[in-house]
């Protein structure tokens, strides 16, 4: 049965960074930025995102991973998606999953933004912020596991997840 890994949080929480590296880890294993999706059919500067877009990109993931499912694979990671999707995802999921939420301290995360080796185009520090402390107030999901990445190397923290992945 496969296991699908959601990589949660704010933006500049590291979750691609994480992402690549449990990727690695786990033997070559697909890894799904839901931002790619969407480019499919948004413009260059995402002008024309909307609602019914989103999710008609998350649809598409749903029936991604149900095919990955179908042939054999054991992982599959997923970056990228709002918090709503992740709070979510157990309701419109029913095979297995995990969620690793990143959150970070309240300082780290301007630093992190503004950080010009960062490959993400988002760069509103304030909604970042604001995303960040939502996510570290709100309850867990079923099987959610928040993990504060603030000063962890991120070799680190991919440790903390492969051992929360394998109970």
């Amino acid at each position: 049965m496969t296991t699908i890994i959601l990589i949660a949080g704010s933006p500049g929480s590291g979750k691609t960074t994480i992402s690549h590296i449990l990727k690695e880890r786990l033997g070559n294993t697909p890894m799904i930025d839901f931002g790619r999706l969407r480019e499919f059919h948004l413009k260059p500067d995402w002008s024309n995102e909307n609602k019914k877009e989103e999710q008609m990109a998350f649809e598409n993931l749903l029936h991604i991973l149900d095919n990955y499912g179908k042939h054999g694979y054991e992982y599959v990671i997923i970056n990228d998606l709002k918090d709503e999707r992740i709070q979510n995802f157990p309701d419109v999921f029913s095979g297995s999953f995990k969620i690793f939420t990143l959150v970070l301290d309240d300082d780290v995360l301007p630093r992190r933004m503004k950080d010009s080796t960062r490959d993400s185009g988002f760069t509103d520090i304030e909604a970042a912020s604001k995303w960040n402390k939502q996510v570290k107030g709100r309850d867990t999901v079923m099987n959610e596991f928040k993990i504060d990445n603030s000063h962890s190397d991120p070799e680190k923290t991919a440790d903390e997840i492969l051992s929360k992945l394998s109970n």
